[in-house]
């Protein structure tokens, strides 16, 4: 009752300072509604991605492959008979391209199993009724998914594949069968059968999903026993847990980047409650004489910050819920998770999402709690009467001038330490410290500051302007914390995008020298581009269109020691215009020199120089090579290496290409070249063209597209700084009515009054802007040496966008000037001498 007694008391002083109190409820909701919304976007994609990838794998205890190629469909009777087996279910895949009315082309995966077998392991990919069951039976029936009906029209279906050797395709039509469950991208089912036909391949199968009796596990069906020669047998890949191992360096990154605004918040809260506390120590001290204990005083305080903390955070988990919705429908599941492409996902309210919601929930609060522990603290130690006489209102002891560097030197030193588990951990918190270092060096940087103002004419408002900021710097520094975080993290996110941009820029230079490129709009089972028909590029040789050619094999080869198939890229090329990372290295005499990608370099800890085999096949004869060099790559993370074209057909005595670089005849539009380049093709539809131009505006395009969330995140931070530094200067004008009431009867004018306040906050501005940049260009550093290329593989040179740089500490320092002299203008007129009245 007393407490709930004196906070009444208090309540027209809280009344006084909503507007403040409102602006730091707006900050927490802003941190906590982006954190959870780019939360929920993650989590629901890499949800909705392994959904669908278990739809197409199905729920088989073990798959078995063939080590290398495809198996032969006799393979199923000697492995269904194997003890232990319960079912076996033979499976095939590929691609194939479905023709419109309007002779577009659409790419459709192609399923094809054996309906009875396949029914308990992948219930997804049959038909629902029994009607549409037994038309799956049928080999000259297809099913679709909702993906491939979305797009495909009602009838019978034409569907092109290309010959795995020759790149010809063949049309065949096919009837219409039911539909099938399966999520993802659109999909064709059909009996194994009619897709061993479609896909031109007779006799073979890809693998053989297993379902072990019951009692017995994977593992110890596998000690127990042997498999035909050149057979595998592992559990199914985990679709959901690859994406989401390829994707947690951005998720993580875009996660920490999300936090900004909340981090950036917390310094905003701190601001107003100490602002908001410092204005209200005379009433507090009364009612410490009325009878309020020190802990009374300061749970008054925690309690502002707590219901700050709790009507922040409900509201930003509503507001980032509606975000998340609203992302998802305009940008769909590709937040930078390119793996999840063709998944529309949805976003229900569920009891699954309420543990997030609790942490991001429970984060706001701490905020809030933490931006309030210090005045809290501060007011729980104040000497009552002395601040009732005017005296003892400092609300924190100065820091010592040794914090501030030496949180700068830990900082710095931890920025560049490596990565742990793949994450930039020691970077994120070497940049907290820079942070922290920046902030507690302000005092000294505005008291540095001050002695510039001897260049001045000496007058009374310099010599005010000078011992104001001498004796307020640590005032200063809590009001300036806010924007300092903003500016600086911004500064750091501008330089990093573009300075990614930049190099992207100068990397699709270099690898896309040519014109035009050519490749075959057909794909193969595992996505690549089929070989381009040999009689199309005799064509295009003989056509005179081209005053220079230059040919690509896109593919995969096995490289010893890498558990996966590396990304083949044989082309020809000079080695000299190649993107290199670093120095060319010589190589052993009789060694093939390749080029790895630096993803390639980092997963097998490779360096320049080094011998390796390479393999066409597992078993097959190994190639001895060399790393002559290592070269950007900024179309993938994964491994992948580059070798003379000329190099790789004598190795594999293969002579198909994949792509076409053309160099135009002098005179030829590119326009008119691509029309007749397109029109050497019996089909047209079957080639993909792309001028040079168009290529790297749709790169640069899905650049910036994927940066978009990054500067939205960047926008809202810095906002909020905007704002914190305007409020911090309003609330310290208009806590110095009674200073201004003095200045005026001791014969300063209001336009005096004015320009104090203006020089005060230039100076004040001024440090901040320039602080801002300083920390945001060493973070930016971090950004772009250390984090890029621990969690992308991917390095770049830094590029300072000076113009937008510039705009940005014009934005800080015009908004804190700004602020303060419209304050100003309220602050000294009549109602400020009679704020000096008040003391006599």
């Amino acid at each position: 009752m007393k407490l709930a007694w004196l906070v009444k008391l208090s309540w027209p002083a809280l009344r006084h300072q909503a507007g403040r109190q409102l602006l730091a409820l707006v900050a927490i909701m802003l941190g906590v509604a982006l954190a959870y919304a780019v939360h929920l976007l993650n989590t629901t994609a890499l949800a909705e991605f392994g959904s669908a990838a278990a739809s197409l794998n199905g729920r088989p205890d073990l798959v078995v492959r063939k080590a290398s190629g495809a198996m032969a469909d006799s393979a199923y009777a000697d492995v269904s008979v194997l003890p232990g087996v319960a079912i076996a279910a033979p499976v095939i895949s590929g691609t194939a391209q479905a023709v419109l009315p309007t002779g577009a082309r659409v790419n459709l995966a192609v399923i094809g199993l054996d309906a009875f077998q396949s029914a308990a392991l992948s219930p997804e990919l049959l038909p629902g009724d029994a009607a549409n069951l037994n038309a799956l039976l049928d080999p000259t029936r297809i099913s679709l998914n909702a993906a491939a009906e979305r797009k495909l029209p009602t009838g019978p279906l034409k569907l092109r594949v290309a010959s795995t050797d020759t790149g010809v395709a063949t049309t065949t039509t096919w009837q219409r069968g039911g539909r099938v469950s399966a999520a993802g991208a659109p999909l064709a089912v059909l009996d194994i059968a009619g897709a061993q036909l479609l896909l031109n391949r007779l006799g073979q199968i890809d693998r053989i999903d297993l379902r072990l009796a019951t009692g017995i596990s994977p593992e110890q069906w596998l000690r127990q026993t042997t498999l035909p020669a050149g057979f595998t047998a592992a559990p199914p890949p985990d679709e959901g847990a690859r994406l989401s191992a390829l994707t947690r360096a951005y998720r993580v990154n875009l996660g920490v980047l999300s936090l900004m605004a909340l981090f950036t918040g917390s310094f905003l809260v701190f601001a107003v409650t100490s602002l908001s506390v410092a204005q209200r120590l005379p009433q507090l001290a009364l009612l410490g004489v009325l009878g309020m204990t020190a802990r009374e005083r300061a749970s008054l305080v925690l309690a502002e910050g707590l219901a700050l903390g709790v009507i922040g955070s409900l509201l930003g988990l509503a507001l980032g819920w509606g975000l998340a919705q609203l992302a998802l429908h305009l940008l769909g599941a590709d937040l930078g998770l390119s793996g999840a492409a063709g998944v529309r996902p949805s976003l229900p309210l569920t009891a699954d999402q309420i543990p997030a919601a609790l942490v991001f929930g429970a984060l706001g609060l701490l905020v809030a709690l933490l931006s309030a522990a210090l005045p809290a603290l501060a007011v729980q130690r104040m000497p009552v009467a002395q601040v009732l006489k005017g005296l003892g209102s400092e609300l924190s002891p100065a820091l010592p001038a040794w914090i501030g560097p030496a949180l700068l030197t830990v900082g710095v030193a931890l920025g560049w330490s490596p990565a742990v588990a793949g994450l930039s951990v020691g970077a994120y918190v070497g940049m907290f410290m820079i942070l922290l270092g920046g902030i507690a060096c302000v005092p000294q940087l505005l008291r540095l500051a001050v002695a510039l103002l001897v260049w001045l004419k000496p007058s009374a408002t310099v010599l005010l302007v000078r011992e104001r900021a001498r004796d307020q710097a640590g005032e200063a520094s809590r009001a300036l914390a806010g924007v300092l975080v903003a500016l600086s993290l911004s500064v750091a996110m501008l330089v990093m995008v573009s300075s990614f941009r930049n190099s992207l820029a100068d990397w699709l230079t270099q690898m896309l020298p040519a014109d035009i490129y050519v490749r075959s709009s057909l794909r193969l089972a595992d996505g690549q581009g089929t070989p381009l028909p040999e009689a199309y590029l005799q064509a295009v040789r003989q056509s005179g269109l081209a005053a220079r050619l230059a040919a690509q094999r896109t593919g995969t080869v096995l490289l010893d020691g890498a558990a996966e198939p590396v990304d083949l890229m044989a082309r020809e090329m000079d080695e000299q215009k190649l993107p290199l990372a670093g120095e060319l290295a010589a190589i052993a005499p009789g060694s093939v020199p390749i080029y790895i990608n630096e993803g390639l370099r980092d997963a097998m800890s490779l360096q320049a120089g080094q011998a390796l085999n390479l393999r066409l096949t597992a078993g097959g004869a190994p190639l001895p090579v060399a790393v002559r060099g290592v070269f950007r790559d900024y179309s993938r993370q994964s491994g992948a290496l580059l070798m003379s074209l000329g190099d790789y057909q004598r190795w594999s005595h293969d002579s198909r290409v994949t792509e076409l670089y053309v160099w135009l005849a002098p005179g030829l539009a590119e326009a008119d070249g691509m029309a007749r380049l397109r029109a050497l093709s019996p089909d047209p539809q079957d080639l993909e063209l792309a001028a040079a131009g168009d290529l790297r505006g749709l790169s640069l395009k899905i650049f910036d597209r994927s940066f978009a969330v990054t500067t939205w995140l960047q926008a809202v931070a810095l906002g909020i700084g905007l704002f914190g530094i305007a409020a911090s200067q309003s609330a310290q004008v208009l806590s110095r009515k009674r200073e201004f009431g003095l200045l005026l009867h001791l014969g300063f004018t209001r336009v005096g009054v004015l320009r104090l306040l203006g020089m005060e906050a230039a100076l004040l501005c001024g440090v901040g802007a320039l602080a801002g940049l300083a920390l945001g260009l060493g973070l930016s550093a971090v950004l772009v040496f250390v984090v890029n290329p621990q969690s992308f593989h991917w390095s770049m040179d830094m590029s300072l966008p000076w113009a937008r740089l510039s705009v940005l500490l014009a934005m800080v320092f015009v908004a804190g000037v700004g602020a303060a002299l419209l304050a100003g203008r309220k602050a000294a007129t009549g109602d400020a001498v009679q704020a000096v009245k008040e003391d006599w």
